[in-house]
């Protein structure tokens, strides 16, 4: 935990959670801000939910453009282009609906309204900086990113091989309208990474050097309802109750992400998701046992209190043996659910390990400083061997 430097604390302005939340409070969120013109960012997946054509049916009154040309992991350049169609017209709220990756693209988009430049131009930290852009409101449709709540936005960077992030104050939303009802209909597959991608901010924030009492709380929180809810939402889709706890687990995750940050997890994940296409939520779980594995002698009273969080039975145990509980615990979360343990899995052969493990070193810096145990190129390159 940071007991040296003061870590700032920032959530959107107004949070709203709950059965028919959207329902019940979008148009009134909208005419909050005293817009007349809306601009709502989605994707094509949703469009044929019907999810995009009821949001406009609650926007009465409000003039309605829809935008929905989001990659599913966007791309710099799929952000250039949204951009551009955007420049040519005037919004006076954005409005995100959809998984990390449409919320990410609003954000930015809705920032860089108001800056000049290019989106590459603000890749990094404190670049999108003097003034906000067009209001925005989020509405998550995946229980797993919490972008609803962060100040970062992430993009792939197609000529690097990597993934780039951005982060301001700036790029925080003005409102989150966390509702369960627009998560029912993802897939299995979709659910389990995601959710997996929840678990690993709550985790990370929770164990990070910026950990501060006030994000453990929402940590703590967020790792207690993903543990006891996720095996259902991924088998039982139709389940409210587990449906409602994996979007708050999801929100409470991001909260303690925008306060406490991530570490080596996402530092790790973040070559073989950007050179192998995997979905961000699949690259972090398979770091993340290992990369937990590695941490727990770094802040081992906090990993024993996570094996507890998971349900695992640790009454008389030292905390090593807790801590290496929450290790076999996050391995057996991911088998159940179904995503594989090892990246061999995924066609990841050995030889590409010493290029990323010097990738990661050489770029994560501000993410590896946040790691409750310091690494070295060559303790990424034995995790990676690990995961394989």
């Amino acid at each position: 935990m940071n007991i040296v430097k003061p870590v700032p604390f920032k959530i959107p302005s107004s949070i709203i959670t709950g059965v028919n939340s959207v329902n019940d409070n979008l148009l009134d969120q909208v005419k909050g801000f005293g817009a007349r013109r809306a601009l709502i960012v989605s994707d094509q997946a949703l469009v044929k939910t019907g999810y995009v054509d009821e949001l406009k049916s609650f926007l009465k009154d409000i003039e309605t453009a829809v935008y929905t040309n989001i990659e599913p992991e966007p791309s710099i350049e799929n952000m250039e282009e949204t951009l551009v169609w955007c420049d040519a017209q005037k919004f006076d709220v954005v409005i995100g609906l959809g998984g990390g990756s449409v919320m990410d693209s609003a954000k930015m988009l809705a920032a860089l309204l108001a800056h000049d430049g290019h989106v590459r131009d603000y890749v990094g930290g404190s670049k999108v900086f003097g003034k906000f852009g067009a209001p925005t409101i989020m509405i998550p449709t995946t229980s797993g990113t919490g972008a609803e709540v962060t100040v970062n936005v992430v993009f792939k960077d197609k000529a690097a091989k990597l993934k780039r992030v951005a982060v301001s104050q700036y790029l925080m939303p003005n409102v989150a309208i966390v509702d369960p009802l627009y998560t029912m209909t993802v897939p299995a597959g979709v659910t389990a990474a995601t959710g997996m991608d929840a678990l690993t901010h709550a985790i990370e924030a929770y164990t990070a050097m910026k950990a501060n009492p006030i994000t453990d709380i929402f940590a703590e929180d967020a790792i207690l309802r993903i543990g006891r809810s996720i095996r259902t939402a991924v088998t039982s889709g139709g389940n409210v109750e587990a449906r409602l706890d994996m979007s708050l687990g999801s929100l409470f995750g991001g909260i303690a992400n925008a306060g406490a940050s991530v570490g080596a997890v996402h530092a790790l994940s973040y070559p073989l998701c950007g050179e192998f296409n995997l979905s961000h939520g699949v690259g972090n779980a398979l770091m993340l046992p290992y990369v937990a594995a590695f941490n727990m002698m770094g802040n081992i009273k906090k990993y024993a209190r996570v094996a507890a969080l998971l349900g695992e039975v640790v009454d008389g145990q030292s905390d090593r043996d807790a801590a290496e509980s929450a290790v076999k615990s996050i391995k057996r979360l991911s088998e159940d659910i179904g995503i594989p343990l090892h990246m061999n899995k995924f066609g990841i052969t050995a030889e590409v390990l010493p290029r990323w493990a010097k990738t990661v070193m050489d770029t994560q810096a501000r993410l590896l400083n946040n790691n409750p145990r310091q690494l070295n190129e060559k303790d990424v390159l034995e995790i990676y061997e690990a995961a394989l």
